[in-house]
């Protein structure tokens, strides 16, 4: 054990980790924060959080009788509209004091839209500008408002928008729901078709959470796991390469005992791929959790009368993360075993690095396959496939790294 914590000290070495440090800052600016920035917290708008006021008066998923208390959240809204409307010049000359008065306005000028007057129209358009919305027209082109849409409106929106998902997905009223819609239109296999129908059929669809949570928190794991294994790469490459430029290994073959330093160094390489999976994990899981808030959701099932997306397995969004992390500490240490072994060919840093980029390149691609649209029904593609192929090049890594430590104990000096 001494050893290996030898071993260990010569991989985390002040200068790697300073690289690795800057790296992931830099990457993080440049390419991870962007997940972060856009995604639509404190906006009614993209219903992320009414995705969070469901959960938080209701749990993790909303029931018919829970959905009709939640149609009572109407007049709150309209009570914050109010003012509104009832401080702006435009709305007041026309007589509108409130949502319902702009529903009536708009449905008057809309089923007249043909035969109105130019006057007609303008006030029809300026309307939509007070709103603070872009109007596109045919005589004048793209009209665009200098106001800000009120979030008590952009409020009201996204409560239409969920009252009219879950009546559509779950209630049955008016129009087929989404999967209905697929099952009649699309053309699917019998194990699609089995998935979908358990979905619709067994409640699943009540789960509260939004696209947006799953599409962003894909999209920045698939950008972490490529910073990861790039992070694990740098870590542990050098070790071994390091020592064969400095002929240190001709030392080792020199006794029985110095013969097994390099079965302790393997278990080195792959300990701190575990260990720098763990900080990266919880250090840019942390941060996005916590600037975005989807922890709310850990409880939440991922597929949601909310969600775009059907996904093959019945889990929650935090076993959807933590599978996620899981297939990172998977590649991990695939590409730390495999660095290994080609750091054991290196004679010099030069050399290794030609071996590593492509490497790197292959691992990010592959994680990007796997992890892209995650377990989706359509996009995703054959989940099985997909991670039966992750965990088959982390065993074929492993079993490579162990031949080369066997290989090792027998290698003659030249």
């Amino acid at each position: 054990m001494r050893i290996i914590f030898g071993e260990l000290k010569k991989i985390w070495n002040i200068k790697i980790l300073a690289i690795i440090v800057f790296l992931c800052t830099a990457y993080f600016t440049l390419s991870m924060y962007d997940w972060i920035r856009w995604y639509p917290s404190d906006n009614w708008f993209g219903n992320v959080e009414f995705a969070h006021h469901l959960t938080e008066n209701y749990g993790t998923s909303l029931s018919l009788e829970d959905f009709e208390d939640f149609l009572n959240y109407r007049d709150t809204i309209l009570l914050e509209l109010d003012p509104f409307f009832q401080s702006n010049h435009f709305f007041i000359e026309q007589g509108i004091t409130g949502f319902d008065d702009l529903l009536a306005f708009r449905q008057y000028y809309g089923a007249r839209y043909e035969t109105l007057t130019n006057e007609e129209r303008n006030l029809f358009y300026t309307a939509s500008l007070e709103l603070g919305y872009i109007v596109r027209t045919e005589q004048y082109g793209d009209l665009v408002s200098e106001n800000q849409t009120p979030d008590a409106y952009n409020k009201m929106t996204s409560f239409n928008n969920v009252v009219g998902l879950y009546s559509t997905n779950i209630v049955g009223e008016d129009w087929p729901s989404h999967i209905d819609t697929i099952l009649a239109w699309q053309e699917v296999s019998q194990r699609e078709y089995t998935r979908l129908t358990q979905i619709r059929d067994s409640g699943e669809l009540a789960s509260i959470i939004t696209h947006h949570t799953l599409f962003h928190t894909w999209r920045y794991t698939r950008s972490l796991a490529a910073l990861n294994t790039l992070a694990t790469l740098i870590l542990v490459s050098t070790l071994i390469t390091a020592d064969r430029a400095n002929r240190v290994n001709w030392l080792q073959y020199s006794s029985k005992q110095g013969r097994r330093i390099f079965t302790k160094q393997f278990i080195a390489v792959l300990a701190s791929a575990v260990g720098i999976t763990t900080i990266t994990a919880l250090t840019f899981a942390g941060l996005f959790a916590m600037l975005t808030g989807v922890g709310a959701f850990w409880n939440n099932g991922i597929n949601s009368f909310m969600g775009g997306s059907l996904h093959w397995l019945s889990v929650t969004y935090g076993q959807y993360v933590i599978l996620m992390v899981g297939i990172m500490y998977v590649l991990s240490v695939g590409a730390a075993a495999l660095a290994f072994v080609m750091s054991r060919f290196s004679n010099n840093m030069i050399r290794l690095i030609f071996k590593i980029i492509p490497l790197l390149v292959a691992a990010v691609v592959l994680s990007n396959w796997v992890l892209g649209d995650f377990l989706t029904i359509f996009a995703g593609g054959n989940a099985h496939l997909q991670l039966g192929l992750v965990v088959a090049v982390l065993a074929v890594a492993l079993v490579i790294g162990v031949v080369i430590v066997q290989r090792e104990k027998l290698v003659e000096l030249k």
